[in-house]
């Protein structure tokens, strides 16, 4: 048993440790945005690879550790948070590209005029962007679903680390989960600050870009912590005269809430205390 929960506690630390660095690649990478001459994207789309690495990774960890402490929801809702996570990414892009094509025609007349004679030269990303800017309102829609799309999704991540912080021991895993809330809570405030200044002029599109760094920071943070809290997992100090005394045929039930063993006529559970069914 002890190999099981040292194996996994490597296998999340690590995972945890390699989206920290695909993180970090994220933010750098906004560097090819400002300054399309930097290249950067060559030796940052390495390093964005390790993020998917890093959560198979962390998936087996959860995998391993529900198994470990006889809590399957730690995975289950775990498993959630990717599936809800891929459904608001393809929901957010079919979203964008329709609102984006029904303005398709107006977008184009906004940017450089093709001379004859002339190759055409692509617009930098930057133009491409303020040009959707008198169009901004027809995309607010956009990030009101998608925003309360990735709030259930974090719901579910931080439900898997309470239920891992209960079976485990380890409160870090709590405070990692709320900071996952928070960086959700920045990005929604952030995305409606920047709606908010574009509307009233006062920024274009490619200038408030550089505010998505502020939630990718919480992001990072709570990652780090997870790498931490995985750490931090030890296998739980069993004295030998508590074994002698209990019996080996003694019938034991489950708590339904951690999954923790517990006597036959206990009404609360011994870890988590709540209630047992009778």
């Amino acid at each position: 048993m002890r190999v099981t929960l040292e194996s996994n506690r490597l296998l999340g630390g690590i995972g945890a440790l390699l989206m920290v660095v695909s993180s970090i690649s994220s933010l750098v990478s906004l560097v090819q945005f400002f300054f399309p001459s930097a290249r950067v994207s060559l030796v940052v789309a390495p390093f964005g690879l390790l993020g998917l690495v890093g959560l198979i990774l962390f998936m087996i960890a959860m995998n391993g550790l529900a198994n470990y402490y006889r809590d399957r929801a730690i995975f289950e809702n775990a498993l959630y948070w990717i599936i809800t996570s891929i459904v608001a990414g393809v929901v957010t892009g079919v979203l964008i590209v329709v609102v984006a094509f029904s303005v398709l025609s107006s977008i184009i007349g906004t940017l450089v005029p093709i001379t004859p004679g002339t190759p055409p030269t692509p617009p930098p990303a930057s133009a491409m962007f303020d040009a959707l800017q008198p169009y901004i309102g027809y995309f607010i829609p956009v990030g009101i679903v998608a925003f309360a799309i990735g709030v259930i999704a974090i719901l579910f991540l931080m439900r898997a680390f309470n239920r891992l912080a209960v079976a485990s021991e380890v409160r870090l895993f709590r405070t990692t989960g709320l900071l996952f809330l928070a960086g959700i809570a920045v990005a929604g405030a952030v995305g409606l600050l920047a709606m908010l200044l574009i509307l009233a002029g006062v920024v274009t599109v490619s200038g408030v870009l550089s505010l998505t760094v502020v939630s990718g920071f919480v992001s990072l943070a709570a990652w780090a912590l997870a790498t931490t809290a995985f750490f931090r997992l030890r296998a739980p100090t069993i004295l030998p005269a508590q074994q002698a005394v209990e019996p080996a045929h003694a019938q034991v039930k489950y708590c339904p809430h951690c999954g923790a063993e517990n006597s036959m006529d206990a009404a609360f559970c011994v870890r988590c205390g709540e209630k047992l069914q009778t």
